[in-house]
């Protein structure tokens, strides 16, 4: 990461106008003049009133689509390297480089999933040689075309999933499930595996403990992972994006069924995962999703116990841009005060 004299600097850069479909206050998105990457500014309150912030920077959906010519002996990766058009032979890789760099500027930085765009070697590489190497402290949440070599291709996959994640594993930065990080002492970086639309046995747990952990330490947590939650005090029907990306949704619906949360998938480690962070928004105090490409708000329906009373709240969601659509890259700058 960088000095706070060069973080200073990065973000005192001339900004010009960044025009969103649907502008909302909890988003203030605009370009860098020099650099040209594009940042999203959010402020979380973490409610301890912290002498001095912590900056998150988090980036989505990377999508690097690459064969090598090992992939292209592999019956599964060339047949998907023939169908799989979008980005191919590393045409996302400038935007990730800018966005990366970017990133840098912060305390922390994370990829919110869908790094690979499907489980080439080639991609793989890449991955390893512009982050891993690059960026040793990079924290990065697991996705589905992370562990998946069908795409386009209308094949389910030959190897299974637990091959597939072991892969994976070999490469990736920390534990594919489950990762935690305390950055400056009073946040705590959470970052959960649920590329299946699911949580998984192994997360409660150690969820329940970190939680248990950061409020007797006096810190609070912020979620990161690939795939939104139902963020039911939307109400009723779709929410329209903030940022509306070419081919990606124009607007969603935060309720829908096979999103975690929503009552037809609540169930299991899913609900356990999901009622863990609903229930303590006293130190919990975001949820930062990619996946959908677009931009997105909401609110989670939430609770805390203060005194023995069982207090009503909301977690903000915040649900990021995808990275491949901004050629010099999209930062979300979280800045946790």
């Amino acid at each position: 990461m960088k000095t706070l004299k060069e973080r200073e600097w990065f973000f005192s850069q001339e900004k010009e106008n960044f025009a969103c479909n649907n502008p909302i206050p909890e988003y203030d998105v605009y370009r860098l003049k020099s650099t040209r990457q594009v940042v999203c500014d959010i402020s979380v309150d973490s409610g301890l009133g912290l002498d001095e912030s912590i900056t998150v920077g988090a980036v989505a959906d990377l999508h690097f689509n690459f064969c090598n010519m090992n992939d292209r002996n592999d019956e599964e990766l060339a047949y998907t390297e023939q169908c799989r058009q979008w980005l191919k032979d590393q045409k996302s890789v400038p935007a990730a480089i800018r966005a990366l760099e970017a990133a840098d500027y912060c305390d922390a930085a994370i990829v919110l999933g869908d790094v690979l765009d499907y489980m080439s070697e080639g991609a793989a590489n890449l991955t390893k040689a512009l982050i891993i190497k690059k960026y040793p402290e990079i924290m990065m949440a697991l996705g589905g075309h992370d562990i998946t070599k069908q795409m386009q291709t209308k094949i389910v996959d030959k190897l299974p999933l637990a091959e597939r994640e072991a892969y994976v594993s070999a490469f990736w930065p920390h534990d594919i499930n489950y990762y935690s990080r305390v950055i400056k002492e009073k946040l705590v970086a959470v970052v959960l595996n649920n590329s299946m639309s699911h949580y998984l046995d192994c997360q409660v747990e150690k969820l329940r403990d970190e939680i248990e952990s950061a409020r007797k330490e006096g810190r609070v947590i912020i979620i990161f992972q690939h795939e939104p939650v139902a963020a039911n005090s939307a109400g009723d029907g779709k929410v329209p994006a903030v940022i509306i990306n070419g081919g990606a949704m124009a607007e969603v619906d935060f309720m829908t069924p096979d999103i975690i949360g929503a009552a037809e998938n609540c169930t299991g480690a899913t609900g356990e995962v999901y009622k863990l962070i609903t229930s303590n928004a006293d130190v919990v105090k975001a949820v930062v999703a990619g996946h959908w490409h677009s931009q997105f708000f909401g609110r989670i329906n939430a609770t805390y116990e203060k005194d023995g009373t069982v207090v009503k709240t909301t977690i903000p969601e915040y649900v990021i841009s995808g990275n491949p659509y901004h050629e010099a890259g999209f930062l979300a700058r979280i800045t946790v005060r």
